[in-house]
């Protein structure tokens, strides 16, 4: 039985390499393959600071971070880059032989790159894990940015 939330929902996993989707795929689930495409909305900044004396370096994602009052300098200026790293190119849900159309799910590791919290410094983070409605041959994702976007002031 697959596992479920405290929604209730049918929780929908992914596999995210040949060797889990294939081995999914003897197990009687159905690999819905997709490809994993980075959005560019996605991304994290860092800074790297280096410690004066020892060398040490110490990095700070938050612009007010106190390392330029201290005995560091800047080594590397505040920097966006995409926080992901996927182990292939594509991945995909496992879908269960008995689900059903229209059923809603919670998709525990989501392929898609949404948008899930925004932070006024700039970050955007992605959205892990997003409810969808099965429509007999993809996932109706049930998402819009305008409101499921939480936002972070600071």
């Amino acid at each position: 039985m697959a596992a479920k939330n405290n929604q209730e929902l049918r929780v929908i996993k992914t596999a995210r390499d040949i060797a889990s989707i294939n081995a999914a795929a003897r197990e009687g689930f159905f690999p819905l393959v997709k490809a994993v495409q980075p959005s560019k909305e996605i991304r994290s900044k860092i800074a790297v600071y280096q410690n004066k004396h020892t060398g040490e370096i110490a990095v700070a994602g938050d612009f007010r971070s106190g390392y330029s009052r201290t005995d560091y300098h800047l080594a590397i200026d505040f920097m966006f880059y995409y926080p992901h790293s996927f182990p292939s190119p594509f991945a995909a849900y496992l879908i269960p032989k008995d689900i059903q159309k229209g059923e809603v799910v919670l998709l525990e590791d989501l392929i898609e790159d949404l948008v899930g919290t925004r932070w006024n410094q700039g970050d955007a983070y992605r959205l892990d894990s997003c409810q969808a409605r099965w429509n007999g041959h993809d996932f109706d994702l049930l998402y819009e940015e305008d409101t499921d976007t939480q936002h972070i002031i600071g």
